[in-house]
């Protein structure tokens, strides 16, 4: 949910006051893989990707503080969790950023939506276009006219009970990369994240302390080494 301007005042200045040691510390914490080249890190769910308009906390200001030379490449929602990967040169950065325009680099999400969807093992692909709507900010929707598709394919892993509500637990993996896309795309079949702060109401946005998207997997190729690179974080719901 939106900070208020008091809370946001507040929470850059506690920022601002922590030491160098946290900064090493927290980036040490979720390090899952790091060499000269490139650092693939497990986001917590409720930070930033970068920083906003006003506050100042996010994950690439807090990895800057701990080394310098660290280069965003893509981002994940706020409310989203999992792997993501950063370059520490220009070098990597630029041939890291290309093989993500090139939709080469594989991702998987895991996600807990509302309701029972389809059966287990069912698999399928949702394929309509997503885009900002600013009458309704932050908020994006399906716009059938809209130019730029939006493609996300899907397997149905297990049907669960989640604060006695039914619950469906989906790998989801995106071809494209539209903001917001897997969230959308979930709406649309009737079934929205729960936890989801942005999309989600009642029963859906109560049973969850927080939104329950997880990038999971990440697969692309190292930019000096040219080998396929995998790496997996575990699911935190």
């Amino acid at each position: 949910m939106p900070f208020t301007d008091e809370e946001v005042l507040t929470l850059n200045a506690q920022e601002n006051a922590y030491p160098l040691e946290f900064f090493q510390t927290f980036a040490q914490d979720i390090t899952v893989y790091e060499d000269e080249d490139i650092w693939v890190v497990d986001k917590p769910a409720g930070l930033l990707s970068v920083d906003g308009k006003t506050l100042k906390v996010s994950l690439l200001a807090r990895l800057e503080r701990a080394n310098p030379a660290v280069k965003l490449i893509h981002r994940l929602d706020m409310d989203t969790s999992g792997l993501i990967i950063f370059a520490k040169n220009a070098a990597a950065q630029t041939d890291i950023s290309k093989q993500f325009i090139e939709r080469l680099p594989q991702k998987k999400y895991q996600a807990r939506v509302f309701g029972q969807w389809e059966s287990v093992g069912a698999t399928g692909e949702i394929s309509v276009p997503v885009r900002y709507e600013p009458m309704t900010k932050p908020r994006h929707i399906v716009d059938y006219d809209w130019s730029k598709h939006a493609l996300t394919l899907y397997e149905v892993v297990a049907h669960e009970v989640c604060n006695g509500q039914p619950v469906t637990r989906v790998l989801l993996k995106p071809v494209t990369g539209r903001s917001h896309q897997l969230r959308v795309h979930m709406v649309h079949v009737g079934h929205v994240m729960i936890g989801d702060p942005i999309y989600a109401e009642g029963a859906a946005l109560e049973i969850a302390p927080r939104l329950n998207l997880h990038a999971q997997q990440l697969r692309l190729k190292h930019p000096t080494l040219a080998a396929w690179m995998d790496w997996e974080s575990p699911c935190p719901f």
